[in-house]
């Protein structure tokens, strides 16, 4: 069986790979509200309340934060957006991450990479090795498989 072939992912294949993370990510954060936080606690708020407050869906968005996108991304590379996409992350090695570094890299992301003006995701579309700020950071490549 030949061996996959990989090839750094663009802009737009990140993007497509984390609307794909949203949408999951809504759709189950729905099911989570509508089942648990107001069928079974009886919360009568709307589901973008504006007042905080703890709840099922708060709880399930943190816990799918660390599962999806720091542990999967961490240990296999691909969160469930990405791998629907066909996308992983690599060290620059060309190995897993590790869970800390995914944690970092995200956080990164999150508070750096986009709030300038997203212009640390934007990078992508300049870089010759197609990296986010996040990326260069922490030693990471985003790579898609190359259709053959």
């Amino acid at each position: 069986m030949p061996e996959e072939q990989w090839e750094f992912a663009g802009f737009l294949d990140r993007w497509v790979a984390d609307f794909c993370d949203g949408v999951i990510l809504m759709a189950l954060a729905f099911v989570a509200y509508f089942v648990i936080d107001r069928s079974m606690l009886g919360h009568q708020g709307g589901f973008f309340n504006k007042q905080p407050s703890l709840s099922a869906v708060n709880i399930f968005v943190w816990a799918w934060f660390l599962w999806n996108f720091t542990f999967l991304v961490g240990t296999t590379g691909q969160s469930w957006g990405r791998r629907v996409v066909g996308l992983k992350v690599v060290s620059i090695e060309g190995g897993p991450i590790g869970f800390w570094r995914s944690l970092g890299r995200n956080l990164f992301a999150a508070f750096i990479s986009g709030p300038i003006l997203y212009l640390g995701f934007l990078w992508v579309i300049w870089d010759g090795e197609k990296q986010a700020w996040h990326d260069k950071v922490f030693r990471t490549y985003v790579l898609r498989r190359a259709s053959r």
